[in-house]
């Protein structure tokens, strides 16, 4: 199965790891070079920066971003210098970042790029807007460690996750946090009516009481073990922002009423506790929901680790595809001899 079969109807895609070095750029290098074959043209902007020969984190060597003639991108000023391309600058968007303001620029020519874009949601889907301006080409969204909600569907279609030995020595432990996160993703969506004034300042609390599929302000901060411990009306409740195990610990050991009770999300990025506590609350009734969900079309591994520790390449295959629906693609293998 090639990924360009899987994303080939879809406007935007964007990119998202687990970890560092899961193979995420190979997997976005590869999508580029497959739709240039079909003489599709990108528009490529990032969430944080990506496309540097060392990863400024673990300082291993990773792959470099290429790109074709005529195709766009959308980058931070500071790291134009670094683009190997004959550019033009066709729009400063006025969005700026800590390497500067962003600038679509058009390739003039073939060569590798370095791109770092917005780091807030409303700014991509701007930033995606403005690429629509130029050409129809396929928007691809170069996704950062703990940047996974910029994958929601205001911003993009449909999600490639890439996995990798990277992520941990144990191969158990990365294929179920990977099928983990790729399940929350597709978590049931929840049509809530969000005020238009809602925002930290006017909505500051951690949790707000729905009600006819609307927040309902109150004087009363809200506590969820409170709210639950013993027969209540209260059906949802929506969580303002991430929720913790930290956040759940007393409200596991309680003996809340849980049954058929919701907590709604804004995605499934927000929910940060362990799997054995999201299960334990699952089992007990809780159903969880996002206002914004995450079309995960496929999840790409790599057995290699940039730590030294490497898995078995057909048993870690094997292993998470029994454990998804979702096709899994070997990306070292495939694309790599």
């Amino acid at each position: 199965m090639n990924i360009y079969d899987l994303i080939k109807d879809e406007e935007r895609v964007s990119f998202i790891g687990m970890c560092k070095n899961a193979g995420k750029t190979t997997v976005l290098n590869e999508v580029i070079k497959e739709l240039h074959e079909n003489e599709e043209s990108i528009l490529l902007t990032s969430i944080g920066r990506d496309g540097e020969e060392l990863d400024l984190v673990t300082n291993t060597k990773k792959p470099e971003i290429y790109i074709y003639k005529d195709d766009y991108i959308a980058t931070a000023r500071d790291l134009i210098k670094y683009c190997d391309i004959t550019k033009e600058i066709v729009e400063s968007t006025g969005i700026y970042t800590p390497l500067g303001e962003i600038i679509i620029i058009r390739a003039l020519s073939d060569g590798f790029v370095q791109i770092a874009g917005p780091s807030i949601a409303t700014q991509m889907a701007t930033v995606c807007e403005s690429f629509k301006k130029y050409s129809k080409g396929k928007i691809l969204i170069d996704g950062a460690l703990e940047r996974k909600s910029i994958a929601t569907g205001k911003v993009s279609n449909v999600a490639i996750l890439s996995s990798g030995a990277s992520y941990s020595v144990d191969m158990e432990k990365t294929v179920r946090d990977t099928i983990y996160t790729s399940m929350l993703f597709s978590l049931p969506e929840y049509k809530l009516n969000l005020p238009n004034d809602f925002n930290r300042e006017n909505y500051s609390d951690k949790y707000y009481i729905i009600e006819d599929n609307t927040i309902k302000k109150s004087d009363k901060k809200i506590e969820l073990r409170e709210v639950w411990a013993k027969e209540s009306e209260v059906g949802s409740i929506f969580v303002n922002g991430a929720l913790s195990d930290a956040m759940i610990n007393s409200f596991l050991l309680s003996n809340a009423k849980l049954d058929g009770k919701r907590l709604v999300f804004f995605d499934g990025s927000r929910i940060l506790i362990k799997y054995e506590n999201f299960e334990k609350l699952r089992q007990r009734g809780l159903v969880f929901s996002c206002i914004d969900t995450i079309n995960i079309v496929a999840i790409t591994i790599n057995p290699f680790s940039a730590y030294g520790h490497h898995y078995d390449s057909e048993k870690f295959l094997e292993y998470m595809q029994n454990c998804t629906d979702l096709p899994v693609i070997n990306i070292e293998s495939k694309y790599r001899g």
